[in-house]
């Protein structure tokens, strides 16, 4: 009898835990894109271990609003993208899928953090996700370290 009720105890405490471990997903995930939502400006700027020049990253800034995403100013055909947020892998994925131009469907893989009013993205190759924020030369990465913008 005791066996038996110790082996109920374990099987509900497993069920709460599995069904918390669920929850938290959609409640890390609202929380993320709710705190990305806005207006972004660029601290830095890195592609293959180079930085971007200083006029680039005074003028870029990225607006999120809802699952878009949109450079402005922007160039034709890489201006307005579709994003994912996973915050439940590590490092966080990010997913930018283009919505113009000639990579109109084409999503590049990466990771982001995200801290308060700081946020950093790291995207890779076609087809791979970086595991790390960095861009060493001939990687094909590239990082975007940005601010809320006030």
């Amino acid at each position: 009898m005791h066996s038996q009720r110790l082996i109920v105890g374990l099987i509900v405490l497993m069920t709460a835990s599995l069904a918390a471990g669920e929850t938290s997903k959609p409640d890390s995930l609202k929380k993320d894109l709710d705190g990305i939502q806005g207006t972004w400006k660029l601290v830095a700027l890195e592609a293959d271990g180079e930085q971007a020049p200083a006029e680039i990253v005074a003028a870029l800034k990225l607006v999120f609003k809802d699952d878009t995403l949109t450079f402005a100013p922007g160039e034709p055909g890489f201006t307005n993208y579709k994003f994912k947020l996973d915050p439940t892998t590590r490092p966080a994925s990010f997913d930018l899928t283009h919505a113009d131009g000639p990579n109109s469907g084409q999503t590049e893989k990466g990771i982001y953090s995200l801290a308060g009013d700081r946020l950093k993205i790291c995207l890779g190759k076609p087809d791979k996700r970086p595991s790390e924020f960095t861009t060493k030369a001939k990687s094909g990465q590239s990082m975007y370290v940005l601010e809320r913008k006030k």
